[in-house]
């Protein structure tokens, strides 16, 4: 019994496959070694931690606020424009309070704008809705 050799072609395109797997696995598991980074950031640093929960809760209280006080169907502008953080957020809140984000001010019915103030703990925001005439 004699066993054959592999073709030097079929040997480059299986350690191409390889090496496209093992890339595949290292861009799956890029989210997760950035969590981890991420969490280890917030032990070694337990400030930035009240921060962000800071930050979770003033987006959670602008998202309640935003649902229980827009009708659906309004139309919002979002008045000055503000940081891509905050325009994402103010965009997303409006979607789920069934309204929809405008950029001219004459088609608007509601006028959205980011109120930041300085607390003991640091920054914190809510949003001030007023109708526009």
């Amino acid at each position: 019994m004699k066993l054959r050799q592999s073709r030097p072609v079929r040997r480059a395109a299986q350690m191409l496959v390889v090496a496209l797997a093992l890339l595949c696995v290292a861009l799956a598991n890029r989210g997760a070694i950035e969590a981890g980074i991420t969490g280890f950031g917030y032990v070694r640093t337990p400030g930035q931690l009240a921060a962000q929960r800071r930050l979770h809760q003033d987006f959670e209280a602008i998202r309640n606020e935003f649902t229980a006080t827009l009708p659906a169907g309004s139309r919002v502008i979002i008045d000055p424009p503000l940081q891509h953080l905050w325009l994402q957020r103010f965009s997303e809140f409006t979607a789920l309070a069934g309204g929809t984000v405008v950029v001219d001010r004459r088609e608007a019915d509601y006028q959205a704008s980011l109120v930041q103030w300085e607390s003991s703990v640091g920054p914190r925001y809510a949003v001030e809705l007023t109708v526009v005439s």
